[in-house]
């Protein structure tokens, strides 16, 4: 049985498909036509930076001329699966060249190992498509060069591994539902649950150790997460908050300048009036003080009106 270093990014996933003994259970699942497949015949490909979210569930296995790509979308659907499974093919592609030390720039036509992407969804498959394409992330009405296509995985035959692997999600999912306070009792019951009604239980007896710090592990990391999307939307409801606030400021100043404005034409227009009036009194030769008490002018103002009318 092969050792697997693992990482606090681990998911029961790739834990699980990255020993060779279960990655070929999973490989006669796919193609049970395949009779002569051993162990040796496969090769575990980990790639640790193409679009994490915090847990690594993606996993590359190369049987012989085949590269098969796995991805695990757990219960939130993710419509995105085909942009992951490209970057991944790509990344895979570019080290098994390196690997090879496969030179692309002669002129020899390179052979690759035939791809197959695959995503197992281990919630309700509801009205999800069979397959997720490339080409629907394109606006509509084109058409791309570029073709991938992703076969979903919802279900499979009773007993094997796929199955197993589907059905523990489900009851790890309900002991989390079950036990939202205690990380300790989900795990715990999650494992006995399983052992009893034989979903992975070689796998758990073997692995239990390292399968409780994986599950803690993505616990702790999923309420991380959690977390992480609570501050970022309450700081997005606050960004909201005073971007609206200074929507609000600027359509209340530009209501208080409407009124200042109001005002000063008011003020402005009863000025007016006030001059037109000092005027007639000048020409009926009132005194300067008696026309400034009357019309509100100031008496400079009254003088400077009586030097220009003269």
């Amino acid at each position: 049985m092969c050792n697997i270093k693992r990482t606090t990014k681990d998911s029961v996933f790739t834990a699980l498909f990255s020993h060779k003994e279960y990655a070929l259970q999973l490989f006669k699942v796919l193609h049970p036509e395949e009779k002569n497949v051993t162990e040796k015949d496969i090769e575990i490909i980990t790639i640790d930076n193409v679009l994490t979210d915090g847990i690594y569930n993606d996993l590359g296995l190369m049987f012989k001329d085949r590269l098969i790509i796995l991805a695990e979308a757990q219960s939130c659907w993710n419509g995105n699966m085909a942009i992951r499974s490209l970057l991944y093919l790509s990344e895979t592609y570019k080290r098994y060249l390196a690997k090879k030390r496969i030179s692309l720039f002669t002129s020899s036509t390179v052979e690759l190992p035939v791809p197959e992407m695959y995503v197992i969804f281990t919630g309700e498959k509801s009205d999800h498509p069979a397959q997720i394409k490339l080409e629907d992330h394109f606006p509509d009405d084109t058409v791309s060069p570029l073709q991938l296509n992703v076969k979903m995985i919802y279900d499979s035959k009773e007993g094997d591994i796929i199955y197993q692997y589907i059905n523990f999600c489900k009851v790890f999912d309900q002991m989390r539902r079950d036990f939202p306070d205690s990380v300790v009792m989900a795990v715990k019951n999650t494992i006995t649950i399983c052992r009893n009604k034989e979903l992975l239980a070689e796998f758990l007896r073997d692995h239990e150790t390292e399968l409780n710090d994986i599950m803690y592990d993505f616990l702790y990391n999923e309420e991380y997460w959690r977390k992480l999307m609570l501050r970022d939307e309450r700081k997005k409801a606050r960004e909201e908050g005073l971007a609206e606030g200074r929507a609000d400021g600027r359509a209340e100043g530009r209501a208080e300048g409407l009124t200042e404005g109001l005002s000063e034409g008011r003020l402005q227009g009863a000025h007016d009036k006030a001059v037109e009036m000092a005027k007639k009194m000048l020409d009926k030769d009132m005194a300067i003080n008696d026309i400034a008490d009357l019309t509100g002018l100031t008496s400079e103002e009254v003088t400077q009106l009586a030097n220009l009318e003269s």
